[in-house]
């Protein structure tokens, strides 16, 4: 019998082995290196455009992890490659956005036939397409003089995509083989730009200078330490990261999981249940509060300490009386009665004498218990009373 528990076990240890091999994180697909995100530090990635911004001294902050919103005080929004859609009503919020003096700055070279921001594009009223499948257009020029601060002239792009238009009210700024790759489109008090090309945005564009002059072109707009967003958001980083996403999306967490699943099921199969504990001797002998207090009493029965009870129950006896009406309970006794017979009608003359009562020293047992249900009684009438 031993021998076949234990072929269980090394069986089911070998089963959990190959459903974590299975659906562990080997077979999660990475996410997409190429993505022009300000997390990325790769050639493609955005990491330098955000910090060269904060450089500069903008208030460049992501738009990650909470509901999709642009406010008055965001002065540009950068949306890069969008990897998620962006919806019919993100797009029109955008350009509401826009409208009230926003400038959006918009790149998308996704070489794809449904781009995720279809909706924005349909929005703008342009659509990029496939200009050449079989080169790269590596530089575009300057289709008009307008980037002077600083100047210019040529800027690299990196493409194989072009702008087309639905409308007449755009500015092409570049473009190369007679067609627009990057254009301007103002809408109400705001500015709109439009790149069929993300190089001049990324880690490895802004080394060309005239990459990094057009960015500067582009942010002309903003006033100093203006507010930047940068679109996370349609990047994927929707909710914010769980405890569990680094336990279940990474090979050091599946493998933890793992030993703790392997290690549960070896003491569940192979290990034998503790018995019912036994109770020490010291739980089962403990006395109630109840076997104190009498304790306590007939101590104090036994020294004849009946005038330290009897203070004990003058001074809770003032108390109860002065805590309703907020007269301090520490006055002579005859100060405390004036001051008790101002706020309420009282016999002055019997509060006195069982105030007198209670500071003496009570001559038997039964004595004492008479002036302390003379001073419980006295209370319970108090209380009747206001009532």
């Amino acid at each position: 019998m031993t021998q076949v528990r234990d072929l269980l076990i090394i069986a089911g240890l070998f089963g959990v082995l190959i459903v974590f091999v299975v659906a562990g994180p080997g077979r999660t697909l990475p996410q997409d290196p190429n993505l022009p995100s300000t997390y990325s530090t790769a050639p493609t990635g955005a990491l330098a455009l955000y910090e060269w911004t904060r450089a500069l001294g903008y208030d460049a902050r992501r738009l990650e992890y909470r509901p999709f919103e642009v406010t008055d005080d965001d002065a540009v929004l950068v949306i890069l490659s969008p990897s998620e859609p962006i919806s019919r009503a993100h797009a029109r919020d955008i350009l509401a956005w826009v409208e009230r003096g926003g400038t959006l700055i918009f790149a998308d070279d996704t070489p794809t036939v449904f781009s995720a921001s279809d909706a924005l594009l349909d929005a703008l009223q342009v659509r990029t397409t496939v200009l050449t499948d079989t080169s790269i257009i590596e530089r575009a020029p300057a289709l008009q003089p307008v980037f002077d601060q600083p100047s210019v002239r040529e800027i690299s792009v990196r493409t194989r995509r072009t702008l087309e238009f639905q409308r007449n009210d755009y500015a092409p700024l570049f473009g190369a083989s007679g067609q627009v790759l990057i254009a301007g489109i103002r809408i109400g008090s705001g500015y709109v730009y439009v790149s069929a090309s993300v190089q001049p945005f990324t880690n490895s564009g802004l080394r060309d200078p005239q990459n990094a002059a057009l960015v500067l072109n582009m942010l002309r707009r903003l006033p100093p330490g203006g507010r930047i967003l940068f679109d996370e958001y349609h990047h994927g980083l929707i909710a914010p990261p769980s405890p569990t996403d680094g336990l279940l999306t990474t090979p050091w967490g599946w493998a933890g999981v793992y030993v703790a699943t392997a290690t549960a099921l070896f003491l569940l199969l192979g290990g034998r249940r503790f018995g019912r504990a036994v109770p020490l001797k010291e739980e089962t002998a403990r006395r109630s509060s109840a076997e104190y207090l009498d304790s306590m009493a007939d101590l104090y029965r036994r020294g004849g300490k009946r005038r330290y009870m009897l203070q004990h129950f003058y001074a809770d006896f003032k108390r109860r009386l002065a805590q309703p009406y907020g007269i301090n309970p520490h006055l002579e006794d005859r100060e405390f009665v004036y001051q008790l017979a101002r706020v309420r009608p009282i016999d002055e003359a019997a509060l006195l004498a069982l105030l007198a009562q209670l500071r003496a020293t009570p001559s038997s047992d039964a004595d004492l218990l008479r002036i302390i249900a003379a001073a419980d009684a006295f209370i319970a009438a108090q209380a009747r009373e206001r009532l």
